[in-house]
């Protein structure tokens, strides 16, 4: 295990582009100010709510070191260095060394199908790579491979990675993954991408979570798991619900894919609330039409976001 303490809301940051698709590091300085003023406890740098899929390296690297550099300490930074091999995942966790990262994450190698045997050697042949603590980030709606909790089990308990975050959505593997590390006394962190998990993250084994709707929601977001956490249910319910109604935003979209409808909901939320200069996503991904940003003032107010 690290001696980082990892824990609460851990916001997978959106990536903000110029329209040319560069990585707008003024605006990422401000969004990255906003956040740990909202009393955020960590961030996610270049995640899939960060399009990192669709960056190209150099400017993937750029997002993450610029994240590195405005954060300076205040809270912990995990970078992603997920790639479609382990090579790709093993040199962009080699350019990060130097940076100051907290921990770097992975996912499964996507479009070839591998067994679990080839993801552990993937995650040792990262491990022995990185400078920084490696975490399992397992999302099987995105990379098609999903990481069954003996595995994940298996490298955390040979010190391979030191945390997950599970997008997968799956309860009972989470809870299959707990038990595996309370019989063999594994410690590791356990991260839900969820935002509905914030208050209840404890109860289900998990020591926060890392939803991509908190880059909007991030004050209400930390005050909802600090309060679940010290048992205060009213006030918890109270700041989820307002982190909720935001959610509203990523559904304005009337076409293009979901991870689209997503992407450019928060960045044209971010742009009208000051925070980011451009709403640009990364091609093909569909913007929103001035049409649809036009119900997002309203939703922001609704929340307390906007005057």
């Amino acid at each position: 295990m690290t001696d980082k303490v990892f824990k609460g809301v851990v916001v997978p940051t959106v990536t903000p582009l110029t329209p040319d698709e560069k990585v707008d590091t003024k605006s990422l300085r401000r969004l990255i100010n906003y956040l740990i003023d909202a009393g955020v406890h960590g961030i996610w740098a270049a995640g899939t709510t960060g399009e990192f899929a669709a960056l190209e390296d150099e400017q993937r690297l750029i997002a993450i070191e610029t994240t590195v550099e405005e954060v300076n300490g205040r809270v912990p930074v995990i970078g992603n260095v997920s790639g479609v091999a382990t090579k790709v995942a093993v040199n962009l966790a080699r350019a990060l060394a130097e940076t100051g990262l907290d921990g770097v994450a992975a996912t499964p190698p996507y479009y070839y199908n591998h067994d679990q045997g080839e993801l552990i050697d993937h995650f040792r042949a990262i491990s022995a790579a990185a400078s920084q603590p490696l975490w399992i980030y397992n999302f099987p709606a995105m990379t098609k491979l999903t990481m069954e909790p003996a595995t994940i089990a298996t490298l955390a308990a040979d010190g391979t990675v030191v945390g997950m975050k599970d997008s997968s959505g799956a309860g009972e593997a989470l809870a299959e993954l707990v038990v595996l590390c309370e019989q063999d006394h594994i410690e590791m962190y356990r991260f839900i991408g969820s935002i509905y998990r914030t208050t209840t993250t404890r109860r289900v084994g998990a020591h926060g979570v890392i939803p991509g709707g908190s880059n909007l929601a991030a004050a209400s977001l930390s005050k909802a798991w600090e309060a679940g956490e010290a048992g205060d249910e009213t006030t918890a319910v109270e700041h989820l619900s307002k982190a909720i109604a935001t959610q509203k935003i990523s559904k304005l979209a009337k076409a293009g894919g979901r991870n689209a409808a997503s992407a450019s909901g928060v960045k044209s939320a971010l742009k009208i609330m000051g925070i980011i200069d451009y709403d640009t996503v990364t091609s093909p991904m569909r913007s929103l039409t001035e049409e649809e940003k036009a119900y997002i003032p309203g939703i922001l107010r609704e929340v307390g976001l906007l005057n």
